[in-house]
């Protein structure tokens, strides 16, 4: 379907299947270096050996990320950084690293491990609707503010 240049949305339709999924099939079509003739000859478990593989070809052992380093950052006096930032910062250096989902899980299973669980707090004591924070990572958001209201708008 790529190859008549249906998009991905129209194979994720059809099939029922995630973009990712429909990424993986065709990686691994381009990696064995077949025709779509030559796929289209082969025996049906042949070619779902070659999409699917065995268990024990499927996942490639990722060693854990260094989780004591990102929540050092996380917790150092007058730190803004993340777990959001962490795991953006672990991508550009491993870009065949864990999802974020997965780097997610990981790191509150190291902190309930570590520390035993994590705790809520208040980063900033004050009077609710008094001012507005933002939570965020990068450069500042441009606010409009509505002066005769004084109220971002």
């Amino acid at each position: 379907m790529r190859q008549n240049e249906c998009s991905f949305s129209v194979i994720e339709a059809r099939y029922r299947i995630g973009s990712g999924t429909v990424q993986r099939i065709l990686k691994r079509f381009a990696a064995s270096g077949m025709t779509l003739n030559e796929l289209k000859a082969m025996d049906p478990s042949a070619v779902e050996d070659l999409i699917y593989p065995p268990e024990s070809q499927q996942r490639k052992d990722i060693p854990l990320p260094d989780f004591q380093h990102y929540h050092d950052c996380i917790h150092s006096k007058g730190s803004k950084v993340n777990i959001s930032f962490c795991w953006i910062e672990y991508k550009e250096e491993h870009p065949d690293g864990y999802g974020q989902t997965q780097f997610y899980e990981y790191y509150n299973r190291f902190v309930e491990a570590t520390y035993g669980g994590q705790t809520s707090k208040m980063a900033v004591e004050r009077v609710p609707g008094e001012k507005m924070y933002i939570d965020r990572v990068g450069d500042k958001p441009d606010l409009l503010t509505d002066h005769r209201w004084g109220r971002c708008r």
